[in-house]
């Protein structure tokens, strides 16, 4: 049995609606027949990965994430619960702020309500649409037989704790707590979709999820936010060392200069996918929830650009190395072939 030399590991980071990067990425992977053997992603790479590990092969894979961000680019996903809004700015001004000035609250209760109100698991955004994509496009049955897919997530300490600590962190003022990474194949059915959803979660925007882990219940956020001074959440690449024995690993970045550092994996070279342009449009709020029709068109041709300059030459010895790996499985196959037939050379 002839078994295949390398295994080929694929991290998709986050970047909200900069993920139609994505889709060039696996566009070129996909040209060059480049086979992947793991996925890995956080936040929207989450949800693209989830596309990539359920497709029986690249091509499709590719064809799927293009039709999904053509919808995304007509429809935006970003839908905000006006209702759910107007209620908690009202539960803020009638619970907090008029009894500090009617002076009928004292300081250290202002303070006590204000802590419940940080740990609250609240989210502005309507989910359906979402929803209604991944079961247009998820087949978690052909996903549970796909590649194996992690999900970055983030243990959340409430909505507005988490969106503080991001802001806090990308100061450099602190450091936020580490995300996890969850195998989605060995999640309950129930709650594999509910995982690529958390990683997805930005907080304030949609509320954290529940998930089971090692038999206790979490409520976990958006994957991106773990310790993010070395962008260790936003950049998943430890399950596919640890537990895939990935040999090469892919990794592609949504941001202008990460701060991710290869050299903090010296037990291999990570072939990184870093934008040859400014990858920014309109700024990071606007990037991340701003689904355009020309910045998604913009960053699936950069995507795929940028993934040949960066991946030609390793791709092609990639490429190499599976058609000899291809020929040696053929010449196996016809010696267990023969051996069957009872197939015998006389030597003499």
């Amino acid at each position: 049995m002839t078994t295949k030399p390398y295994r080929v590991g694929l991290v998709l980071t986050g970047g909200g609606a900069r993920g139609a990067y994505h889709v060039g990425v696996i566009k070129y992977l996909a040209d060059m027949n480049i086979p992947i053997d793991a996925v890995a992603g956080a936040s929207i790479g989450a949800l693209n990965g989830a596309v990539v590990a359920a497709a029986p092969n690249l091509k499709i894979a590719s064809e799927s994430l293009q039709e999904i961000w053509n919808s995304l680019a007509a429809n935006s996903p970003i839908k905000i619960n006006s209702t759910e809004t107007i209620k908690y700015i009202g539960k803020i001004l009638l619970g907090q702020v008029a009894p500090l000035i009617a002076g009928t609250s004292d300081a250290l209760s202002t303070v006590g309500n204000l802590q419940t109100l940080l740990s609250e698991n609240v989210g502005f955004g309507d989910k359906s649409p979402i929803h209604r994509l991944l079961d247009r496009y998820l087949d978690l049955e052909k996903l549970q037989k796909g590649l194996p897919l992690y999900v970055s997530v983030y243990r959340s300490q409430g909505s507005l704790n988490d969106l503080f600590s991001a802001i806090l962190a990308s100061v450099n003022l602190i450091n936020t707590q580490h995300s996890e990474f969850l195998h989605i194949q060995s999640l309950k059915r129930t709650q594999q979709r509910v995982a690529i959803l958390a990683s997805a979660a930005i907080p304030l925007l949609f509320k954290a999820e529940q998930i089971e882990v090692n038999e206790t219940n979490f409520f976990y956020s958006d994957g991106a936010q773990g310790g993010i001074k070395n962008v260790q959440g936003n950049t998943p690449i430890t399950p596919l060392l640890e537990l895939e024995n990935c040999t090469h690993i892919i990794v592609n970045h949504l941001s202008d200069g990460s701060l991710w550092d290869r050299n903090a994996f010296p037990s291999i070279t990570p072939i990184e996918i870093r934008p040859g342009r400014v990858i920014q449009r309109q700024g990071l709020a606007k990037d991340l929830i701003g689904f355009d029709a020309n910045n998604i068109q913009s960053w699936i041709q950069q995507g795929y650009e940028d993934t040949q300059r960066c991946c030609e030459d390793v791709a092609r010895a990639i490429h190499i190395h599976e058609i000899a790996n291809q020929a040696r499985k053929q010449r196996d196959e016809a010696i267990d072939e023969l051996d069957n037939d009872n197939f015998y050379i006389d030597q003499a």
